[in-house]
């Protein structure tokens, strides 16, 4: 798989075409990447790239066992890729496992489905252990000890749907016995995804200290890993020692971290000269690079001196010519490529925040927001044009045999009346410029809902990265929408690391549950669940799940069906009931980068999963 963190994607992504046969479980493995988008020819050896990171953010983490306030960072998750392979690595241009990058040949399943054998390949750590099954148990034992601390765990979902693990050491491969049958092509994608594979060398409680959170033993892993975890997740917190402390010099993939910044500004890797895969760098040093906002990042690209692969704010692109691709490039030395990803789209509302929660627990509410959305609009004046409109919970583009009808012709589609209608029809009472006000409180028919108190105000804050332009203009016309319907929002900005520690799951009594609602700035990848079943941000209590959304229908659906059976009809009923429930408020898909690419620059591909392998990149002749 790509970037494997299901996260929000940086703000760009190339547009693929999803076949009905893409997830077959033990599909063959593709070769990687596709064609070069750029510059060919036979790659020059060495060579400094820079990589222009998306304004405000940067790397903040580097273990890849970590907690919900990391998952929104894409940078953080590209950072640790490069250095820490997954146990499987998704083409992004086929979609399918590819198996040059991956750590293991595709998974082979019982008949019964409740059962799946892993054959790992013979890889090396970079201090010459080998990438073995402890290493899997490694990852398992702490998901399994460390729940709470881990962004992907989802209650009844991996570890817990594996009843046992079988280590064959001496063939190199893993059984994992399951609780009942899967279905294949979910587990595959959505599950199997998730396993990172850690070296032996992090098996520590500090330094010297030698600890037992690998040895396949449950007894054992009760024990020591709590231990271990603590001191990894200490020595991850201290980004100041990143670039000296031997724990994260020991890694599997193409790139170990030669410096970094204060912030992570800028960073630094170069070639790992023991990585086992055939795929190694040609160049010798990438570099990611850090800025405050759009506008300066795009004064350093057409300075044409130091970027390599920047990207063009929409603010500044040229129109979308109406038969694709992109206009004209207005920054010489580079080529111009939009980069869309297959990601949803959305604001997120907090259904616990304790004062205005009560009224976002309200569907005609919700439904009203989701009226209020101008896509056409907002594809045409904030992104120039290079963005899809996106209703439910599968974007309309790329077309793919997950999208059902219901959701493809927008049932909230952009109706100003109709979302007054639903406000005032509700026991709200719209006067002058100031928001509307709850007139009629009750459960009743024409009142306000359960929860909401008389004289509760339409009054919400909406908070999202500073520094990016186009957001700023979509939501500033989508402040102006809702003020038309007596919905009164005060948008606020933060840095985007800033705003994902600060919009996280939590409950009426937390103090840190004031947040209102959040755009982060950029579509959702479904990496490293490229089943879209959407489980881990609509499940209840999922720590992904930012809005603290909850329907125990929706759960049951998943538990029963998604997860269990073979087939597309429950992934369809997911679909349509989170669309129908209105459980985010979904807004255009933009391409998630308007990529500039040095136009000397060969081998560079952009992944649908919105990875980098600059392993692959290197410099044509005469550059």
């Amino acid at each position: 798989m790509g970037d494997w963190c299901r996260r929000k994607a940086r703000t760009g992504a190339l547009c693929v075409f999803v076949s009905a046969a893409l997830f077959a479980a033990g599909c063959g493995g593709s070769s990687h990447g596709g064609s070069p988008t750029t510059a060919s020819g036979p790659p020059v050896k060495g060579g400094e790239v820079s990589f222009a990171l998306p304004a405000g953010n940067s790397p903040n983490m580097i273990l890849p066992f970590f907690g919900a306030a990391y998952i929104g960072n894409a940078n953080t998750m590209d950072f640790m890729a490069l250095m820490y392979r997954p146990l499987y690595y998704l083409d992004g241009q086929t979609f399918q496992l590819d198996e040059e990058k991956s750590l293991a040949a595709p998974p082979v399943y019982n008949s019964a489905r409740t059962a799946v054998t892993i054959q790992m390949k013979r890889w090396h750590w970079s201090d010459g252990e080998p990438v073995s099954p402890k290493d899997v148990a490694f990852f398992i034992a702490l998901a399994k000890t460390e729940t709470a601390n881990w962004w992907a765990a989802v209650p009844g979902l991996f570890p817990a749907n594996v009843k046992s693990v079988s280590y064959d050491d001496a063939a190199n491969s893993f059984t994992l016995h399951l609780t009942g049958p899967v279905n294949p092509d979910w587990f595959t994608y959505n599950q199997l995804s998730l396993i990172q594979p850690m070296p032996l060398a992090w098996d520590i409680t500090g330094p010297g200290k030698k600890a037992n959170c690998t040895d396949e033993d449950v007894a054992a892993e009760a024990s020591e890993c709590p231990k271990v975890y603590n001191y990894l997740e200490s020595q991850a917190k201290s980004t100041s020692t990143y670039a000296t402390n031997k724990l994260w010099q020991v890694v599997n993939g193409p790139w170990r971290l030669k410096s970094f910044s204060p912030g992570g500004t800028s960073v630094v890797l170069v070639p790992n000269t023991s990585y086992s895969g055939s795929d190694k760098p040609h160049i010798s040093e990438f570099q990611l690079e850090s800025f405050t906002s759009e506008q300066a990042e795009y004064n350093v690209l057409r300075s044409g001196t130091s970027l390599t692969v920047g990207y063009l704010p929409f603010i500044d692109a040229p129109q979308k010519p109406t038969n694709g691709g992109g206009g004209p490039n207005p920054v010489s030395g580079y080529n111009l490529e939009p980069w869309f990803s297959w990601a949803l789209n959305y604001i997120n509302v907090n259904f616990n925040n304790p004062v205005t929660g009560p009224v976002e627990h309200q569907l005609y509410f919700r439904q009203a927001l989701q009226y209020l959305t101008d896509q056409n609009t907002w594809i045409k004046d904030a992104y120039n044009g290079y963005a899809a409109p996106d209703f439910g919970g599968v974007p309309n583009q790329p077309s793919t045999p997950y999208l059902t009808s219901y959701v493809q012709n927008a049932p909230y589609g952009f109706d100003v009346a109709k979302a007054k209608s639903l406000i005032t029809s509700h026991g709200w009472t719209i006067s002058g410029s100031g928001p509307a006000t709850c007139t009629s409180p009750g459960t009743g028919s024409g009142e306000c809902g359960a929860g909401v108190k008389a004289g509760t105000p339409l009054s919400f804050s909406l908070t999202y990265p500073a520094g990016q332009e186009s957001v700023s203009t979509e939501l500033q016309d989508y402040q102006s929408k809702l003020r038309e319907v007596g919905i009164q929002v005060t948008l606020r900005t933060l840095p985007l690391n800033a705003l994902f520690a600060t919009a996280l799951p939590c409950t009426p009594k937390q103090s840190t549950c004031n947040w209102g609602m959040v755009d982060f700035g950029g579509p959702d990848s479904y990496d490293p669940f490229w089943y879209p079943d959407d489980g881990l941000e609509f499940s209840c209590g999922a720590p992904a799940n930012t809005s603290s959304y909850c329907n125990p229908a929706l759960d049951k659906i998943y538990a029963n069906q998604v997860y269990r059976n073979p087939g597309l009809a429950a992934l369809h009923e997911v679909e349509n009931l989170v669309t129908q429930d209105a459980a985010f408020v979904f807004i255009p898909v933009p391409d998630g980068q308007l990529t500039e690419v040095r136009s000397n620059l060969g081998g560079y591909t952009q992944s649908g999963t919105m990875a980098i392998a600059p392993e692959d990149w290197y410099f044509t002749s005469g550059s």
